[in-house]
């Protein structure tokens, strides 16, 4: 991972003296095209001015290359779920396919957190996590990653397997983060999603990208636990009244037997 790189996408200013030099480079150029007897010296200076801001910014990461350091990171984790777990495709919940979650923490407790809203809009932090959900019929798997963009020391594991009665409902809330730009505070929202256990603590929580889509999987995965405990809870009840009722038939026929070794001793 490009950590240097990265660390001047959070840091760096946007634009620097040598791209502002370039930019106004280039800009010189544009200009002097219109001339017709500067067009050939327009073109070559426009040139040196865009190279002078592609060289100014080679030096620090883009949206586009953190994006996809972080999908390197974090493009099989489904895989590696069915693997580490034993889960194949056949034994997936028909009523709910796996879940990939993503998002930049907000909450990390690590130090040094840093925050930027990119050119594209979206809000990035220096941590990450990725998790991959998958639902059988018995039980819930997760297997997840947090890494840091600018330490590689700090990259972590997610994994854990948990029966649905384990489990109670999944939840979700929007939060804000306030940073500061010049004089202004400003605010970031990020949502927390979090899978909780009967006894209210989660199994999963993280922070993930804010949309319709967690809205929709938050509700998904509470309707499965929720369907899954009932179908659960009705097969054990049929499992313990076959068991009551074989348990009952082999008491009568003892009863029996030992009625008909009685009658045969009285005779």
């Amino acid at each position: 991972m490009e950590t240097k790189r990265n660390l001047k996408y959070f840091t760096a200013p946007p634009i620097s003296i040598v791209g502002l030099i370039g930019a106004v480079v280039a800009g010189i150029g544009v200009i002097m095209m219109f001339f017709r007897w500067l067009r050939m010296p327009g073109i070559l200076t426009a040139i040196v001015g865009f190279a002078i801001m592609i060289f100014s910014s080679g030096g620090k990461s883009n949206d586009s290359d953190i994006d996809f350091q972080i999908s390197e990171r974090i493009k099989n984790l489904q895989e590696q779920n069915e693997k580490k777990h034993e889960v194949f495709e056949k034994s997936f919940l028909k009523q709910r396919k796996p879940i990939n979650l993503r998002g930049y923490d907000f909450e990390a407790k690590e130090e040094p957190f840093y925050y930027k809203k990119g050119a594209d809009g979206i809000s990035r932090t220096n941590y990450f996590v990725g998790a991959n959900l998958i639902f059988t019929s018995e039980k819930v798997y997760l297997l997840g990653r947090r890494f840091s963009l600018l330490d590689e020391a700090i990259d972590e594991e997610l994994n854990g397997q948990w029966f649905y009665n384990e489990l109670d409902k999944a939840t979700v809330e929007e939060k804000e983060y306030e940073y500061k730009k010049g004089d202004r505070t400003l605010k970031a929202k990020y949502s927390v999603f979090q899978i909780l256990k009967q006894d209210g603590e989660p199994i999963l929580r993280m922070c993930v990208d804010t949309g319709a889509d967690i809205d929709t999987y938050t509700d998904q995965i509470t309707r499965v636990i929720a369907t899954r405990q009932k179908e659960l809870a009705k097969r054990a009840e049929e499992t313990a009244q076959r068991r009551a009722e074989f348990r009952a038939r082999i008491a009568a026929e003892r009863a029996a037997e030992q009625a008909a070794a009685a009658a045969e001793e009285n005779n």
